[in-house]
C-alpha cells in the first residue's frame, strides 16, 4: 500500500518486531486461516442462529402467496399463462408469479417434494441465506485480490496478508448472524429477497472471477456464467434492476484497463436491465381488463394509492436512517412498523436524516478520492469503505427512492444493502484501529476478541428475534406491543387468537363449553380495536362478523358483515360469510341469494361457487351443485373439491340409467 508502509529507523525496527511477533502467533493458529475452516464457520453460524425457525408456521402473506396458491402446486402454470389468469386468486399473486418465475419455481419444487410441510421451506431459505454468506466471503476476498488492492508492499507484508484472510470472514459472519436478516430468512415468502441476492452476488462474484482469470477460456466461461446469473436475477425479484450498476461500480473501483474494452464487456449486463420493463409490458397485455386496473398496485412497484413520489422520497430519508440504526443497534425490531408518511420537506423528521445520509454519502466520496492519493498506507481500506457506502445506497435505491411502495418500511429490504454496510463498517474500523495502534486490526488478539464478542451478541439477538416467529399469536403479539396504534397489527392478532382457539378445539361453538372462551374473547377484542383504529377496515369487519356468527351471535354478526359490504360493494367476502350465517340459521333462500351476490361481485371467486354448490347439494339439487363445484375447481384446483364433484356425479348415475 505504498512506501508509507516502510517506516525508517527505530519505527522500522519496531514495526518489524510487531510483524514478526504477529506472524509467529499466527503460525501457531494457522488452521484458523484456512478457507475451509472459514466456510465451516459461516455454515455453522447460520444454522446456530436459525435452528429455532425450522418449524415456524406460515405467517401473513405466506398464506396468500403459498398455502392457498394453486399455481405452485402444478408446474403447468409456468408454461400456461392463460390458465394462471383463469384462477380465482388475487391479481397480486398472479402478477407476482409472472414477474418472479424463478422464485415461484423454487416454491413449486418445495411443494412437489414435501407438500406444505413448513420445515422444507424454512430449510431451503436457510440454505440460501448461508450460500449468500459464502458469496459475501468470495466477493470480498476477490475484491481484495484485484489489481487496485494489491501492491508490492502487500505481497511482502505477512500481516497484511492475514488482514486479507480475515476481512472476508468477518464480513460474511456479520452478514449471516445479524438479527436484521431474520425477516428475509424466517419469513418464508421473502425468499424473494434472499434468492435474488444469491443470483445478484453470484453474478458479481462470477464477473470478478472472469476479470481475474489468467486464460481467455476461463475468462469467457466465468463471464457467460455471470451474465446467465444476471438474467436469472432479473426474473427473481425487481430489485435486481441495480445489478448491472453494481457490476459497473465494482469494475470501476477495483479494475483498470482500456475504457473501450471495459465498456464492451459491460454492455451485455446493461441490456439485462430491459428484462423487467419488458416483463411489465407483457404482463399488462396478458392481464384481463378487470385486473389491468390493479396491475400497478399488485406488482409492488407503485401500490401506495394516493402517495406522491416526492412524499415517498422524503419519507425514505428517515426510513434509511432507521435501517442504519438497526444495523448498528438491532433493538426494537418490528415486522410491521407504524411509520408515518412525511409531507413537509422542512421538518426535523426529514432534514435530520437527510443531513445524516448526505454526510455518509459525502464520506464515501471523500474516502474514494483519498484512495487515489499517492503513498497512502490504507488505500485499500479507503476503497473498501467507499465501495461499501456506494453499494448500500445503490442497492437500496429501488425500494427507497421515488417509486412508492405500499409499506413504507420493511426490514427485509436492507438484506442486500447490509453487505455494503458491514464491508464499510469493518474497513472504517480497520482504518481507525491502524491510526490508533499502528497495526492491522486482524493481527490484534484483543481486536479479534472484541469482534467475536459482537458476533456472538448479534447471534444471540438473532436467536431471540427468531423465537418471535414460533406461532401466529406470539408473532402478532410482538407487533401489537410495538405498533399499538396500527390496525393491521390488532387484526392479525385477533384473527390468530380466534383461529388458534378454533383449531385447538378449546371451544365448542354454540354450547355451554367455555374452555377457550378467554382466548376467543381476546381475539374479538383485538378485532374491535382494529375497527376502532380504522373504521373502514373491511377484513376486520368480515373476520369479526364470521367469528360472531360462529358464536351464534347472528344479529351482531350480520351488522358487521353488512358494514363490510357497504364499505366495499365489489368484495365477495362479506356476502360469502353472510350466506354462511344464514345457512347456519337454516335460512337457505337468503343464503343462496348472498352466495349469488358474491358471485356477481367476483365471478372467478372459488369460495362463492363452492359454498353455493354445497348448498345446492344440501337441498338435493345435484346438477346445479356439480355445475357450481366445477366452476370452483376451475378457479381453484383442489383435490377435495374434485372428490366432492365425483361423489355427486356417482349419485346421479343410477338416476341417469
Amino acid at each position: 500500500m505504498g512506501k508509507a508502509f516502510k517506516p525508517s529507523g527505530k519505527k522500522q525496527e519496531s514495526a518489524n518486531k510487531g510483524v514478526s511477533s504477529s506472524s509467529a502467533d499466527l503460525d501457531q493458529i494457522n488452521l484458523w486461516h484456512e478457507p475451509f475452516v472459514h466456510v465451516m464457520l459461516i455454515v455453522v453460524a447460520g444454522f446456530v442462529v436459525y435452528f429455532n425457525t425450522i418449524t415456524s408456521p406460515f405467517l401473513f402473506d405466506d398464506i396468500t402467496y403459498l398455502v392457498t396458491n394453486p399455481a405452485i402446486k402444478e408446474f403447468s402454470f409456468f408454461t400456461d399463462s392463460d390458465r394462471l389468469f383463469s384462477l380465482g386468486i388475487l391479481p397480486d399473486v398472479k402478477n407476482n408469479f409472472l414477474l418472479r418465475p424463478v422464485s415461484y419455481f423454487t416454491y413449486a419444487l418445495n411443494y412437489a417434494v414435501h407438500g406444505l410441510d413448513v420445515r422444507g421451506y424454512h430449510l431451503t431459505n436457510l440454505i440460501i441465506h448461508i450460500v449468500n454468506g459464502l458469496l459475501v466471503y468470495l466477493m470480498v476476498s476477490l475484491a481484495l485480490h484485484t489489481p487496485a488492492m494489491l501492491t508490492d508492499d502487500e505481497k511482502e507484508n505477512s500481516a497484511q496478508a492475514v488482514s486479507h484472510t480475515w476481512f472476508p470472514l468477518f464480513s460474511a459472519l456479520f452478514f449471516v448472524c445479524h438479527p436484521l436478516q431474520t425477516q428475509a430468512v424466517t419469513y418464508i415468502i421473502q425468499r424473494f429477497t434472499s434468492l435474488v441476492v444469491l443470483f445478484y452476488l453470484g453474478s458479481l462474484v462470477l464477473y470478478a472471477k472472469s476479470r481475474l482469470a489468467r486464460t481467455a477460456t476461463s475468462q469467457w466461461v466465468w463471464y457467460v456464467l455471470a451474465l446467465l446469473s444476471a438474467v436469472i436475477a432479473m426474473n427473481t425479484k425487481e430489485n435486481a434492476f441495480t445489478l448491472p450498476l453494481a457490476i459497473i461500480l465494482f469494475e470501476l473501483m477495483f479494475f483498470s484497463g482500456h475504457m473501450g474494452r471495459r465498456l464492451v464487456r459491460l454492455i451485455p449486463f446493461l441490456l439485462t436491465m430491459l428484462i423487467i420493463p419488458v416483463r411489465l409490458a407483457q404482463l399488462s397485455s396478458m392481464a384481463k381488463p378487470v385486473e389491468a386496473d390493479v396491475l400497478v398496485d399488485s406488482i409492488n412497484l407503485v401500490n401506495f394509492s394516493g402517495v406522491s413520489s416526492w412524499h415517498y422520497l422524503i419519507t425514505q430519508f428517515g426510513v434509511i436512517a432507521t435501517y442504519l440504526r438497526l444495523l448498528v443497534l438491532p433493538i426494537g425490531q418490528n415486522f410491521d412498523y407504524d411509520y408515518h408518511l412525511q409531507t413537509h420537506f422542512f421538518s426535523l423528521g426529514v432534514m435530520l436524516p437527510l443531513f445524516l445520509l448526505l454526510l455518509i454519502m459525502g464520506t464515501g466520496v471523500y474516502l474514494y478520492c483519498r484512495s487515489w492519493g499517492p503513498d497512502r498506507p490504507q488505500t485499500p481500506l479507503y476503497k473498501l469503505a467507499a465501495f461499501g457506502i456506494f453499494w448500500f445506497f445503490l442497492t437500496l435505491s429501488v425500494e427507497s427512492s421515488i417509486v412508492p411502495i405500499d409499506d413504507l418500511i420493511f426490514e427485509h429490504r436492507v438484506y442486500l444493502p447490509s453487505v455494503g454496510f458491514f464491508l464499510s463498517a469493518l474497513a472504517l474500523a480497520a482504518i481507525i484501529y491502524r491510526r490508533l495502534a499502528n497495526r492491522f486490526i486482524f493481527t490484534s488478539t484483543m481486536a479479534n476478541g472484541l469482534l467475536a464478542v459482537i458476533l456472538i451478541s448479534l447471534s444471540i439477538a438473532g436467536i431471540v428475534r427468531n423465537s418471535v416467529w414460533q406461532d401466529e399469536v406470539s408473532f402478532w403479539g410482538d407487533i401489537t406491543d410495538k405498533s399499538p396504534n396500527k390496525a393491521r397489527a390488532h387484526y392479525g392478532l385477533g384473527a390468530a387468537l380466534v383461529q388458534q382457539a378454533a383449531l385447538e378445539n378449546k371451544i365448542d361453538f354454540g354450547t355451554s363449553r367455555n374452555v377457550g372462551r378467554e382466548k376467543m374473547e381476546a381475539g374479538i377484542k383485538e378485532l374491535r380495536t382494529a375497527i376502532r383504529l380504522r373504521p373502514d377496515y373491511i377484513l376486520a369487519h368480515v373476520c369479526l362478523g364470521k367469528t360472531l356468527s360462529d358464536l351464534k351471535q347472528f344479529d351482531e354478526a350480520t351488522t358487521e358483515l353488512l358494514t363490510a359490504a357497504r364499505l366495499n360493494p365489489n368484495s365477495p367476502l362479506p356476502h360469502i360469510f353472510l350466506g354462511e350465517s344464514y345457512e347456519n340459521r337454516g335460512e337457505f333462500a337468503k343464503a343462496r341469494n348472498e352466495y349469488t351476490t358474491a358471485i356477481a361481485a367476483d365471478p372467478s371467486h372459488p369460495e362463492a361457487h363452492l359454498r353455493l354448490g354445497k348448498l345446492h347439494a344440501k337441498e338435493g339439487n345435484l346438477p346445479d351443485a356439480i355445475a357450481e363445484l366445477e366452476k370452483s375447481y376451475l378457479a381453484y384446483p383442489d383435490e377435495t373439491t374434485q372428490k366432492q364433484i365425483n361423489d355427486l356425479k356417482a349419485k346421479l348415475m343410477p338416476a341417469g340409467k
